[in-house]
């Protein structure tokens, strides 16, 4: 009798370490995961961020790879030019003239930093104006410009961009008098006003004529 005691206390006794055991082992309730919502903001590393900031200057100044603009900006992306505020298609009108204009343009991120969304470079451009852009007669002239540029990139795409005005000092270095750089700004600025105002009355005749 003393032996089945013994027997069923031996088995208590290992059956209760075994739960014990598997207790320990069981995870406990997990935190619930924050789902994916669409259009959220996904972080992104300082790394990609800089990436995306520095094929504006390896793609799309040195290379002219233009195809590559929707990889690189969003559509309603804001450029910023001293004073001067552009929309995405003017200011790429404007590089593609620059570019035009030196057609062995090179400009190099020299150096890159991050804060937060924010990418802030130094660059440094060079170039022969030997080619035909802005209305500007080709001189022959070197161009050697240096500046500071800072990028808002969400969601892997430039939104917004902010540049030295650097007209007054390529004009400077092509020989192009003061007065008549000033000038040509004006008429282009003017020209850009005009521009926008045209486009809205269309998109509104388009809008109204849409509706009908």
């Amino acid at each position: 009798m003393a032996k089945y005691k013994t027997l069923g206390l031996m088995v208590v006794l290992f059956s209760g370490l075994a739960l014990a055991t598997g207790a320990q082992k069981k995870p406990g309730p997990q935190p619930a995961q924050e789902p994916s919502l669409p259009g959220k903001v996904q972080p992104a590393s300082a790394e990609q961020n800089k990436a995306v900031a520095r094929r504006v200057f390896d793609d799309l100044f040195t290379r002219g790879r233009y195809d590559q603009i929707d990889q690189i900006y969003a559509r309603d992306c804001t450029v910023h030019f001293g004073s001067r505020t552009l929309g995405l298609n003017e200011a790429i009108a404007e590089g593609k003239g620059w570019r035009s204009a030196a057609p062995d343009l090179v400009m190099t991120a020299d150096q890159m930093s991050v804060n937060g969304d924010m990418v802030i470079i130094s660059w440094s451009a060079r170039g022969t104006h030997t080619g035909q852009g802005h209305g500007l007669k080709p001189t022959g002239k070197r161009i050697s410009m240096r500046g500071n540029s800072r990028f808002r990139v969400v969601n892997g795409k430039i939104v917004e961009a902010w540049n030295e005005e650097y007209r007054p000092e390529l004009y400077r270095q092509l020989g192009v008098n003061k007065t008549v750089g000033q000038l040509y700004d004006m008429s282009q600025d003017f020209l850009l006003a005009m521009n926008r105002i045209f486009s809205s009355k269309d998109a509104a005749a388009a809008s109204v004529h849409s509706s009908r």
